[in-house]
């Protein structure tokens, strides 16, 4: 056997049947890019559709669970607790903020700014009186901070609207409690110390029934609360801060999708209403 060094040396090539190693052609190749392009083309609108899925699940659970809660608090405490949904009417408040009795009025401040680019998207639970308060002399607080729904997810607009006591009362036996605006009343915002500012809210008495302040009274009784999947774009100037001024654009998407959380008004109990197209 001839050492490796040899000139006559040749290595032993392994067994073969005869048919010589081939490489992918080029056609083979960009068969396999195309057929990797297509899966892909088709599975991301899926994986869009199970995120949006996902979203509007999370934002209906979320708004079921808080709404039993404030009603659980009712119940338990006996005490009238208040769901407070942010207003569209945030910035006006903003002037009111510099007579606060609030020490911490920067804070409060800063709250209230951030809120305005949460408008549509966030609450808080609420009640005017905490157990022990004396007859008369109730101590007003809030009893969670204010919450976002999930990214993606809105309250529909037109439930925020605003409705003195004899509008609202006339447009309660005309429209279904998932299409009239939300009753609005007086709340220190955004904190428990702030000047007050009309919002909108859902309230349980201690028995746990839908309640209203002012002797409001609905001729179609109960309430709702109605979720979108959207966006809401605020103008901002060039260091990022919004306009305080301007309203925002909003994208729904598509512009028809919807979920209602009916509250009953005896039971206070709240269910998932998906809403269809007539």
């Amino acid at each position: 056997m001839m050492p490796p060094g040899h000139p006559a040396f040749r290595p032993r090539r392994p067994a073969s049947d005869g048919r010589r190693p081939r490489a992918f052609t080029l056609i083979e190749l960009l068969l396999v890019i195309g057929i990797i392009g297509v899966l892909a083309v088709t599975s991301v609108p899926a994986l869009r559709s199970l995120t949006q899925v996902n979203t509007q699940a999370s934002g209906e659970r979320q708004v079921l669970d808080d709404l039993g809660l404030a009603r659980q608090m009712a119940i338990n405490n006996r005490r009238t607790v208040y769901v407070v949904f942010t207003p569209p009417t945030v910035a006006q408040h903003l002037p009111l903020l510099a007579t606060s009795a609030n020490p911490d009025r920067q804070r409060e401040e800063l709250l209230l700014r951030s809120l305005f680019t949460r408008q549509y998207a966030s609450y808080a639970l609420f009640t005017r009186r905490s157990v022990g308060d004396q007859p008369g002399q109730g101590r007003p607080r809030y009893l969670t901070d204010w919450k976002d729904l999930p990214e993606g997810m809105l309250f529909l607009t037109n439930r925020l609207v605003e409705l003195t006591k004899g509008q609202w009362e006339s447009v309660s036996g005309t429209l279904s409690v998932t299409n009239r605006p939300l009753p609005y009343g007086n709340f220190p915002f955004p904190t428990a110390l702030s000047p007050m500012l009309r919002a909108p809210y859902i309230a349980f008495d201690p028995q746990g029934r839908v309640y209203y302040d002012d002797d409001w009274e609905p001729k179609i009784e109960g309430e709702a609360v109605s979720l979108s999947r959207g966006s809401a774009f605020y103008l901002r100037d060039a260091n990022g801060v919004p306009d305080l001024g301007a309203a925002p654009d909003f994208s729904i998407s598509p512009p028809t999708n919807r979920v209602d959380i009916l509250v009953n008004w005896l039971t206070g109990r709240a269910e998932v209403q998906t809403y269809k197209m007539p």
